[in-house]
């Protein structure tokens, strides 16, 4: 069923013209974008600066506001509901960032840069989940393979590559939906990805190749509904690659970001709601336009007895992993975020992502409240209880003692100690844009 890299090139070619045929550079979506004020970059001429990204896609420039726009452009997602000539900015984005790297990079470099990214990404996913799970329970979150059915599940739960480094979460989220009564196939990690490693350095062809392969596989399910943990699986998969493989291949596939349709199946959810979780809790949240925000707080507040407060701290972007070119960014927001929590005298700090819970759970020693993923609040209501592996290796800050208490699901795995030990290093504990240490925070 996958089509062939040029039918893939062809399609987002074809995308590409149809933006500067309909784009009429009115500046409607970088009058609102966040990130120029953040990045430190002129849009006093939103118009200007969208005609420089369309000189970009046509290959008639790349310098200026114009390409840091499209550099640094963090997802936030807000242009996309602002144009009034059906056009995706960040779609538009995307596309003049892919003409940029093949104007100034050869293509054997972008590959070579994708490839390193997905091998670094595939050993840490390999090592940290089976850091966290028995064999049996990893098999439940990431198959191996999947049996033939005489019907097609009601979806598939898509965990996309890193989400398998703190697994607890996944198995969670299978937890609640076998509540729910639905039927599901599990796809995910490194065999599955979406391609955003190799799309960020500009190997589209490679991106579309691994992307359709993954898209195949849902396919296969017979079903056309498929759930993403991961918002840059989201706009991987739904801005660039699910509207060109319904337009090559026929099928259509559907996918919706977790929480979105956890919350517009509260009704359903609610009756399992039972048990009081007495917390005070704060968010961290994120900007972007994906739904995800509004989803987790409708959750959050059908739990009986938990208090959500609003420390009136939001980062832009759509997740941690998107903010990268905007330097210390991240982590200054990060430090407000955790600063405001202390002060409103919250009892739980929670994260959205798993990108998030890695980097939160090594503060948790240091701050006056417990760390945990909003999927774990709604099964303590559920009576459901999954240990955070991941986060109790994580503040041993140490990995020589993490390997020693790993060393059962070492041993079980087939694993090398030493080579754990390498990962852990460089993808657990280097993992950390905020330094643990307080006194390291910015304006201390």
């Amino acid at each position: 069923m996958s089509a062939p890299v040029s039918q893939i090139l062809s399609y987002l070619d074809d995308q590409v013209d149809t933006i500067l045929d309909a784009c009429t550079t009115c500046g409607a979506c970088a009058s609102v974008c966040p990130t120029p004020s953040i990045a430190g970059f002129d849009a006093s001429d939103p118009k200007g600066l969208v005609e420089g990204v369309l000189d970009i896609l046509q290959g008639k420039g790349g310098l200026g506001n114009a390409a840091d726009w499209a550099t640094m452009c963090c997802g936030t997602g807000f242009c996309t509901s602002v144009c009034e000539h059906g056009i995706n900015p960040r779609f538009m984005l995307a596309m003049a960032r892919r003409a940029l790297s093949s104007a100034n990079t050869p293509l054997d470099q972008r590959k070579t840069s994708g490839k390193a990214a997905f091998q670094k990404m595939s050993r840490g996913v390999r090592v940290l989940s089976r850091l966290s799970l028995p064999q049996v329970l990893l098999d439940r979150l990431n198959p191996r393979s999947h049996p033939e059915r005489n019907e097609a599940p009601d979806l598939v739960f898509y965990t996309g590559c890193n989400m398998l480094k703190t697994p607890h979460i996944g198995l969670y989220c299978l937890d609640v939906l076998e509540r729910l009564g639905l039927t599901y196939e599990v796809h995910g990690g490194p065999g599955s990805c979406c391609g955003i490693l190799q799309a960020r350095p500009g190997d589209i062809e490679s991106a579309g190749r691994q992307a359709f392969t993954t898209l195949d596989k849902f396919a296969r399910s017979k079903t056309s509904e498929v759930l993403s943990w991961c918002p840059t699986c989201q706009i991987q998969f739904g801005d660039m690659m699910i509207p060109g493989y319904r337009e090559i291949t026929g099928t259509a596939l559907r996918m919706t970001l977790f929480p979105v349709y956890l919350a517009d199946r509260l009704d359903d959810l609610r009756p399992f709601l039972t048990r009081p979780v007495e917390r005070k809790v704060s968010i961290y949240e994120y900007a972007g336009e994906l739904g995800v925000m509004t989803s987790v707080r409708k959750l959050l507040g059908a739990i009986p007895g938990l208090q959500l407060v609003d420390t009136g701290v939001a980062s832009i972007g759509y997740t941690g992993t998107s903010l990268a070119p905007l330097g210390d960014y991240h982590q200054n927001k990060i430090a407000e975020a955790l600063s405001a929590a202390e002060s409103a005298g919250v009892d739980t700090f929670v994260g959205i992502y798993h990108n998030d819970h890695r980097e939160f759970v090594a503060h948790e020693p240091a701050w006056p409240f417990t760390v945990a993923n909003y999927m774990e609040l709604v099964g303590e209501s559920m009576g459901i209880s999954r240990p955070d592996t991941f986060k109790q290796l994580k503040i041993m800050a140490d990995a020589d003692a993490i390997v020693g208490a790993s060393t059962d699901l070492i041993n079980e795995h087939g694993l090398d100690a030493e080579h754990v030990r390498s990962v852990v290093l460089s993808e657990m504990l280097a993992d950390q844009h905020l330094p643990v240490d307080r006194s390291a925070h910015p304006g201390k």
